[in-house]
């Protein structure tokens, strides 16, 4: 494949939501919530790692949508 994809700020922006709110979930199944530096700390990691693993999905997720909205 030698197309290049273009990064969308809409991509983006779905990345950070889904990340984040997934971050938040993960850390509260792993620990209970708290106001606490652990407890932030379980949220920064849980994103950083949503993101990590999510980057390519929403992209591909996106192309199947302009895909199908074309045809």
């Amino acid at each position: 494949m030698s197309e290049e994809v273009p990064v969308r700020r809409t991509d983006l922006y779905a990345l950070v939501v889904i990340s984040v709110v997934g971050g938040f979930v993960l850390a509260s199944w792993m620990m209970p919530p708290a106001l606490s530096p652990e407890f932030a700390n379980a949220i920064f990691v849980g994103t950083m790692l949503l993101a990590f693993f999510l980057f390519i999905p929403v992209m591909g997720a996106r192309l199947f949508i302009e895909d199908w909205k074309e045809e």
